[in-house]
């Protein structure tokens, strides 16, 4: 039986370290408490949304008054954009348009999809959480991002993964060390040729020659025993 790998994130509100299953939980304790606190500023709607493809995660908050399209941008920004693909959120009892309000979509515990590249596709969850009166001026804020999954090397099992081997993936057998990588290379002709990819943060690794987003570099890379 194989182990379970540990998801968790900091919290962007405390710095303290939740695990996956327990962080919507414990945002809603601080955005709660933020709530209160704004009682004399002018407040505006904003929407708690996870974003979940398997062990990895995203906890935004976003403001109502823009567009489905804002969230899309972020998330290509962040996790998927790799050669301009095109991308569309779907629901399975109604169409969604990039010009729809995010208020509109995420009513609390609502729960749609999006679609990265329709040939090579990544496809993530999205669940709205609560609503909440607050102040507040970006468009977008990151509230938790998971920190790089303990992945170890397949042919090792001693060293931290820091690179992909897309094609033996496959097999299960594609996540490398340094050194094993060197090794690879030796044996593995594509490898050499156009299949070696760095192992990154996001669902979209090892696909199409995505190669890492452009928000949040310091928890975009290889698991290591310390985030620098």
């Amino acid at each position: 039986m194989e182990n379970k790998i540990l998801s968790e994130g900091e919290c962007c509100f405390c710095n303290k370290m939740i695990v996956k299953e327990e962080m919507t939980k414990h945002l809603d304790t601080h955005l709660t408490a933020k709530k209160a606190e704004v009682a004399k500023l002018p407040v505006e709607l904003f929407c708690h949304v996870e974003v979940v493809a398997g062990d990895m995660f995203l906890h935004l908050l976003v403001k109502g008054n823009v567009t489905m399209k804002k969230i899309d941008s972020y998330l290509r920004a962040i996790w998927l954009d790799c050669c301009g693909h095109l991308s569309a959120f779907r629901h399975k009892n109604y169409k969604i348009k990039m010009r729809d309000a995010v208020q509109d979509i995420f009513e609390p515990r609502t729960k749609i999809w999006h679609d990265y590249d329709f040939g090579t596709t990544t496809s993530v969850e999205l669940i709205a959480r609560k609503q909440y009166q607050l102040f507040g001026k970006d468009a977008i804020q990151l509230l938790s991002r998971n920190e790089p999954l303990k992945f170890m090397c397949d042919t090792c099992n001693k060293a931290p993964a820091e690179t992909v081997c897309s094609v033996c993936l496959w097999n299960d057998k594609g996540m490398l060390c340094h050194n094993c990588s060197i090794k690879h290379s030796e044996t593995c002709a594509d490898f050499t040729d156009y299949a070696q990819m760095p192992l990154v943060n996001s669902p979209r690794f090892a696909e199409c020659g995505y190669e890492g987003g452009s928000i949040d570099l310091a928890r975009d890379g290889f698991w290591k025993s310390k985030i620098k």
